[in-house]
């Protein structure tokens, strides 16, 4: 036994191995949180904790995007990877395994990452099992209650936002201001509700934001770095919701539904009236679409209220969006969007963030 070990360790490094067996070990727990929701609320409320919170906790530090910057400079560290792979493959097979057992086990720590930190929120109890409400079965008249409730707050609001000259609303304060308002809105959520952890975070700009817009992507979270990246080319309420969206995930809210969702409730629940206003804003479009639908009426008479300054901010979005709307990029990234989604359980793919709006009108009847 020793010596047929020893033999293996002769092709493949002892950290390869451990490594292989963390791997199987890790795809046992993926196939098990598939197939329960009690044991996927374990891992995401027990064990994953800790991970996420670490991970972001380590990359805090550094103001940038350290998962932007692995990506951008892939193809240098592509090309270093081959070149070592030729010197290897020059010194025999014994250098060449080595070296495959390295690659192999640096995708391998990709899959742990994944399992250990995020992968049990897309299987765990869903948002409205959690908060105690039903989103199957809404009417026309809840979704008109809904969009009323929305305008009002929104009107409420508009007052105390600043706009550019082209309409769009304005926020107020930096980034780094943006993470702490956003960390101390999680609090009130998290002690009210008890539906999720919080910990001190920042949110991480990304440098290529523009090129991003053409994804249709307003931001994305790394769990193998656990950060929370935002673009930042977005209007700023969309940007500031963005980035809730993202915190959220960061705390293993994996369903982009119920990552929408947190983003409103953190937003709404937030003392800082341009929070509230992002989380008004981001999802009223969506639910008033959903009321034409079932009435363009009720639709109508729902903007007629409006405050012409939200009609404004919502009409600037329109024009910024139009440059981007049609592109090859965002085709190929809802495709890779799509499949991604579905392999981990969401059915319905990038259709599922939006929807939200079922969640926002369930969570509003429960509460009114």
């Amino acid at each position: 036994m020793t010596k047929a070990f020893n033999r293996i360790r002769k092709y493949v490094p002892l950290y390869a191995i451990i490594t292989f067996i963390i791997t199987a070990l890790s795809g046992i727990i993926l196939a098990i949180e598939k197939q329960s929701v009690s044991f996927a609320d374990f891992i995401n409320d027990g064990p994953s904790k800790p991970f996420r919170a670490i991970m972001a906790f380590l990359t805090s530090w550094i103001p940038f995007s350290l998962a932007e910057i692995l990506i951008i400079s892939s193809p240098v560290w592509a090309a270093i990877l081959v070149i070592i792979g030729v010197k290897k493959a020059m010194k025999g097979s014994i250098a060449t395994t080595r070296y495959i057992s390295f690659l192999a086990s640096v995708l391998c720590f990709i899959f742990i990452s994944f399992v250990w930190t995020y992968s049990s929120g897309y299987y765990n109890s869903t948002i409205d099992k959690k908060l105690d409400f039903s989103k199957e079965g809404i009417t026309k008249e809840e979704l008109y209650e809904t969009s009323l409730w929305m305008r009002d707050e929104l009107n409420e609001l508009a007052p105390m936002i600043e706009y550019d000259e082209n309409g769009a609303s304005v926020r107020p304060y930096s980034y780094s201001e943006l993470s702490k308002k956003i960390y101390y809105g999680y609090s009130i959520v998290t002690e009210e509700y008890n539906i999720l952890h919080n910990f001190p975070s920042r949110i991480k700009p990304i440098i290529l934001s523009e090129p991003m817009t053409y994804t249709h992507l307003s931001g994305i979270y790394s769990f193998m770095t656990g950060e929370a990246n935002f673009n930042t080319n977005y209007p700023d309420y969309v940007s500031a919701s963005s980035a809730i969206h993202e915190f959220a995930h960061q705390r293993g809210i994996a369903r982009e539904d119920e990552a929408n969702f947190i983003a409103f409730l953190v937003g709404i629940s937030s003392d800082d009236a341009y929070l509230q206003y992002s989380g008004y804003m981001d999802v009223f479009v969506g639910v008033v679409n959903s009321l034409y639908s079932e009435s363009p009426e009720l639709y109508f008479e729902i903007f007629a209220g409006l405050d012409r300054r939200v009609i404004e901010d919502i009409d600037a979005f329109g024009r910024f969006f139009e440059k981007y709307e049609d592109s090859k990029a965002s085709d190929v990234a809802r495709s890779m969007n799509d499949k991604y989604l579905q392999m981990n359980g969401q059915e319905q793919g990038t259709k599922s963030y939006g929807m939200v709006t079922d969640l926002c009108v369930a969570y509003y009847i429960s509460t009114r």
